[in-house]
């Protein structure tokens, strides 16, 4: 295998130049790429984690019940929380819905059978 690149440095010295400038070229195009693919996928997880709101929501029950607020905040704040949840939870289900679509899409095949019209099939002789 190194004998293979070796022959493939001395055959073509212009191919493979070229391929590096395309390679130092690029680099700072590809690793702001990468950046901005981590931010997204930070984001998204941030989007679709329903864990701090849960967290929220515990708290929010301890100050009531140690009279730190009132019903009706206690009441107004626990909507807001349980109002961000369900949209959480119908983003989660919507991606979980669009995964399950696309593998049932991709997943899928065809068999078809040969024969003839009366569903034979070898022919008459």
């Amino acid at each position: 295998m190194a004998r293979a690149v070796l022959k493939l440095w001395q055959v073509d010295p212009q191919i493979t130049q070229m391929f590096l400038i395309d390679d130092l070229l690029l680099a700072p195009v590809n690793g702001f790429k990468f950046i901005l693919g981590q931010i997204q996928k930070m984001a998204d997880q941030e989007l679709n984690d329903d864990t701090v709101i849960k967290e929220q929501l515990l708290e929010l029950q301890m100050r009531y019940e140690l009279e730190e607020i009132s019903d009706e905040e206690f009441k107004e704040r626990e909507a807001e929380l349980f109002a961000r949840l369900r949209v959480i939870k119908m983003r989660q289900l919507d991606l979980m819905h669009e995964a399950t679509a696309h593998t049932a899409d991709s997943a899928s095949f065809v068999i078809e059978i040969g024969g003839d019209e009366h569903g034979d099939d070898h022919e008459k002789g």
